[in-house]
């Protein structure tokens, strides 16, 4: 159960970071997709986007037996992209991702939040690492560009947290032309996040 948590984990946080895209259909499509302002992740995570400039594209529990959810939003109009594969899917200017992991200890919540970190390193080209707190939580911070030619996302920042039993993961990437500055912005999203026991 453990390697099977582990390989779950792998393989979703390998999805998020080397396609850069979701390629598969969102839940939120059968309704129409709207600037959802405050959306539950989990059992103990708020977001109330403020950002009007990012949409919320997909929400996923699929995982929530293994106590992973995952959620985009997205920033632009949708272009057709191919990928090597030949799969197509709706591309943005940016997307912010958020993983969300709850485990039955601190511990373990750490030891992913670890993995993930780790992950990053190994397939991104760090250019910037530090600590920032947002409304109370203090996330570790890089900054890189993609390592991955096929992927149509070129740089990108991402914060890693710890929660008490939650890992948490906010990876905000865009495409060459974005001119926006990313760490403003997933600052500013992280700022409106809220935990709760």
């Amino acid at each position: 159960m453990i390697l099977n948590r582990k390989y779950i984990l792998s393989f979703l946080c390998m999805t998020l970071i080397l396609t850069g895209c979701s390629l598969t259909s969102s839940l939120l499509e059968k309704e129409p997709i709207e600037n959802t302002p405050h959306l539950a992740v989990g059992r103990h995570l708020e977001v109330n986007n403020t950002n009007e400039s990012l949409i919320l594209y997909d929400y996923k529990e699929a995982l929530a037996g293994d106590g992973l959810y995952y959620a985009t939003w997205r920033i632009g109009d949708a272009k057709l992209y191919e990928n090597s594969d030949g799969d197509t899917a709706d591309l943005y200017d940016a997307q912010l991702y958020l993983l969300l992991g709850e485990f039955t200890s601190h511990e373990k919540a750490q030891e992913n939040r670890d993995a993930w970190l780790d992950r990053g390193k190994i397939s991104y080209e760090i250019s910037d690492e530090k600590e920032v707190d947002c409304n109370g939580q203090t996330y570790l911070m890089i900054a890189y560009t993609l390592q991955n030619e096929s992927n149509p996302y070129v740089r990108g920042v991402s914060a890693f947290a710890v929660h008490d039993k939650l890992a948490v993961c906010a990876e905000l990437t865009c495409q060459e032309y974005f001119t926006e500055d990313l760490e403003t912005i997933l600052t500013n999203f992280l700022e409106n996040c809220t935990y709760s026991s």
